[in-house]
């Protein structure tokens, strides 16, 4: 009886790009062929075309810490009553800190930022890679993780934009790439334009560009979404659908089916919030405004005080919502989960956290996607004296 590895190479690389990466990786013991067949870069670029978003998994980031989701997408669970999770991440290779503050999620890769430490890191393959600065790297940083995509093979090359306060006197928000298949920092020029204003450090990538809320843009006077193009290398303002914001509100955004974007609007004076959607934005769409439904497609009340809205997912078709959120009860703070819809809003998850956090959820395609090594720098001969 003939098996799977009889077949032609090109027919068994067919039916493999289409099994979901994280049952491929957990095959790769099965034979050296599959081993390199799944390490390689057109495979596993082939692989994500094939799955896109159909496949997902979810991940928890509190108290500084990952955790694992059980079930896989939380947009998909039933949650009758509470979440599970299924374990904590006690190793990164290449760092000894994983007290992680921050997650900023492409294409199934994750950037954490700690203190003083910045990884890039695969959670489908396990493989990791210490970026070093150029200088240091400072607690008030923002990160973001996107990509180019080359015009004749489709590659995509990964990058990192760092934004940072200057040490002059006039405090303003500057930038800086990482490259990760050329291992290099390089500052962006003066066409970068400064932003007076500070920046969410929760963003979003969606199709290689990395989006953000700014709080509040200091010459306008107005709320808006600055989007950084990885390919042009330029920032982009965008307004918000609404500019009637207290200044207590808050705005966060999600990515829906890796084809649109969802802001969720907290408004803490009216004890409510509520979440719109742009249209779908193309791939080769370079417009430089967002186009926004018109109504929001999902709303709520804020039936307790003391809660802190951080990140949410949210799935248009079924109109459903998972939310997370930072505490303060009387004597201590916790970490919850709300998931919402149309009809109900139900907690589905607590656990009490040792100081004030802000908590985060993430959801992501698990990917075979290859981080590129960081190339070994070249070691000057020492000249021998006579």
């Amino acid at each position: 009886m003939k098996t799977i590895s009889d077949l032609p190479n090109d027919l068994e690389s067919e039916i493999l790009s289409r099994v979901p990466a994280k049952s491929l990786w957990e095959l790769k013991t099965t034979c050296k062929r599959w081993y390199a067949l799944f390490k390689d870069q057109k495979f596993a670029e082939k692989n994500r075309k094939k799955l896109g978003e159909s496949v997902r998994e979810s991940m928890l980031l509190s108290d500084l810490k990952v955790y694992a989701v059980a079930g896989g997408d939380l947009l998909l669970q039933k949650n009758n009553g509470s979440i599970e999770l299924t374990g904590k991440l006690t190793s990164l290779k290449g760092s000894k800190d994983l007290n992680i503050s921050e997650i900023f999620q492409c294409d199934g890769l994750m950037l954490c930022s700690m203190k003083s430490e910045l990884v890039v890191w695969n959670p489908c393959t396990g493989q990791t890679r210490k970026i070093e600065p150029r200088t240091c790297y400072c607690y008030d940083d923002a990160y973001a993780l996107g990509y180019t995509t080359s015009s004749s093979g489709g590659h995509r090359s990964y990058k990192i934009l760092r934004r940072y306060y200057s040490q002059n006197d006039k405090k303003v928000v500057l930038g800086e790439i990482y490259d990760l298949s050329s291992d290099s920092w390089r500052v962006l020029d003066d066409s970068f334009p400064p932003l007076g204003y500070s920046v969410n450090r929760n963003g979003v990538c969606l199709k290689g560009d990395a989006y953000f809320v700014a709080p509040r843009d200091k010459v306008n006077d107005a709320f808006l979404i600055t989007k950084f193009d990885f390919t042009t290398e330029t920032l982009v303002r965008l307004p918000l659908p609404f500019q009637n914001l207290h200044p207590w509100d808050k705005a966060f955004l999600s990515v829906v089916r890796d084809e649109k974007i969802a802001l969720l609007h907290v408004l803490e004076t009216e004890r409510s919030m509520r979440i719109l959607v742009t249209n779908k934005i193309d791939d080769d769409d370079e417009a430089k405004d967002l186009s926004w439904r018109s109504d929001p497609v999902l709303g709520s009340d804020l039936n307790e005080h003391n809660m802190y809205f951080e990140s949410f997912l949210f799935d248009e078709e079924n109109k459903v919502a998972v939310l997370t959120c930072a505490a303060q009860l009387r004597r201590k703070f916790v970490t919850r989960i709300y998931v919402s819809d149309e009809y109900m809003e139900k907690q589905v998850y607590e656990a009490k956290i040792s100081t004030f956090d802000w908590p985060r959820i993430i959801s992501y395609a698990p990917s075979l996607v290859r981080i590129q090594k960081s190339t070994p720098k070249k070691r000057q001969k020492r000249q021998r004296l006579d």
